[in-house]
């Protein structure tokens, strides 16, 4: 009696773990790029670029589309076993991560969510435990599609989170879970609100914990992030949370107060990689900039290089922009790409793009620097079509699949009812004794 609801319990468990943690990944592929580069950097493998980014697009699709699998309960033998496989490796993988502490978080599920490397890896054993389970018993308990178009299910799915993914990469997430969203105001150390305090956020061994100035921890604890906390109600806090101060150095003195503006328009350009940028990207970022300035955009570069980069830099592309030193992870966090772009108007984020995404063919002719980066694109909206058109192809399946079911019980039933009328009519019943 119980077995099949713990069949379907488990179903859901495990099904909805990988399909948030494959669409997490896919929406932003920037990021699960950064973070299997620190996995393989913990082993001491380096510059794998284009293996980077097959992994980020993969191991999300396959994500995803197991997660389908076994919440619709598809491929009844083949999911279990091919989860379970993925379990092997991550189990003692992120057993190794949570012993050294040599990745911050394991990414597991983006920026939507970040777990402790021990929470990982418990997380990992439960599911592996449920795996076992459902490898023994979930060919017990039917599934909802019929086996003929369980293909079709596979191919909606990888599409979808390909297409997700491929947007993600080539413009920005979809959804963006980090800590530079459209509308925040980015600012320099010194240029919060007043009474303003910043919280301190270490971690160590795996936890995470939160220091005020004068109360930071040892050396042994590693920097996380930091936010600005001010006094004076909920309302203060509010306006805290839209402020975003950065770190910019100018030979190692901040100068972020000076840079950042904090009124009229002005573009950042950030480079995480000078040395990856590509060469023809130059010419476009050369254009772009020529652009600002008939416009009266200042024009900021942003880079984690040294100096000999930035000069090599300065030298190769010919850039008539200042160039400053930026903490790495604080530039991934502000935009994604290598390079990217992000407009602030009056010291708000008005929109982030990649380079490659921002056309220069009609740039003559734009009215504004929106018009260049296609700025009138909402990425909520692209999501909701992308995924309408997903469930709703879905949907389609299972009614042209399951139809016949339907009609074939219910003509069963009208057999039953014709039947039982006929045995009640008065001749009927002599007939029978």
């Amino acid at each position: 009696m119980w077995g099949p609801a713990i069949v379907w319990l488990l179903r859901l468990m495990v099904g909805a773990v990988f399909l948030f943690s494959g669409f997490t990944k896919g929406i932003d592929p920037w990021g699960s790029i950064y973070k299997f580069d620190e996995y393989l950097r913990s082993f001491g493998f380096y510059d794998y670029n284009g293996l980077l980014t097959f992994m980020a697009f993969s191991v999300s699709a396959v994500e995803f589309m197991l997660g389908a699998f076994m919440l619709l309960g598809i491929y009844r033998r083949f999911t279990p076993w091919a989860m379970l496989a993925m379990m092997t490796v991550m189990v003692p993988l992120t057993l190794y991560i949570a012993i050294t502490n040599d990745v911050a978080d394991c990414g597991c599920f983006g920026d939507a969510i970040t777990l402790s490397n021990w929470g990982t890896f418990w997380k990992n054993v439960a599911l592996t435990v449920a795996l076992v389970y459902l490898v023994i018993f979930n060919r017990k308990v039917k599934n909802i599609y019929g086996f003929a178009v369980q293909w079709i299910v596979a191919v909606l799915s990888v599409a979808y989170l390909l297409m997700v993914a491929w947007l993600g990469y080539s413009f920005q997430p979809l959804i963006d879970f980090r800590p530079f969203p459209v509308g925040t105001i980015v600012s320099g150390n010194d240029d919060t609100a007043d009474n303003s305090e910043y919280i301190f956020i270490y971690e160590k061994n795996g936890l995470a914990q939160e220091f005020t100035l004068d109360s930071l921890p040892d050396d042994t604890w590693a920097f996380v992030d930091r936010r600005p906390v001010e006094s004076g109600g909920v309302d203060t806090m509010v306006a805290a949370a839209a402020h975003r101060p950065i770190t910019v150095l100018d030979t190692d003195y901040g100068v972020a107060d000076d840079v950042i503006l904090g009124h009229g328009e002005q573009l950042l350009l950030l480079f995480p990689s000078l040395s990856d940028v590509v060469i023809p990207f130059t010419y476009r970022i050369n254009e772009i900039c020529d652009f600002c300035g008939k416009h009266g955009i200042d024009v900021v570069g942003l880079t984690s290089g040294g100096k000999d980069e930035i000069a090599e830099w300065n030298d190769l592309s010919m850039a008539d922009y200042p160039m400053y030193v930026m903490d790495d992870s604080e530039l991934k966090m502000l935009a994604r790409g290598n390079p990217a772009a992000v407009l602030l108007r009056d010291g708000a984020v008005a929109w982030k793009r990649t380079m490659q995404s921002m056309s220069i063919d009609n740039i003559d002719d734009a009215a504004s620097i929106d018009d260049v980066a296609m700025a009138d694109v909402e990425p909520s909206h692209v999501l909701y079509f992308i995924s309408l058109i997903y469930l709703s192809a879905m949907l389609l399946v299972l009614v042209v699949n399951r139809t016949h079911l339907v009609v074939k019980f219910s003509l069963r039933r009208v057999r039953k009812s014709r039947k039982k009328t006929v045995n009640l009519q008065p001749g009927n019943e002599n007939q029978q004794e």
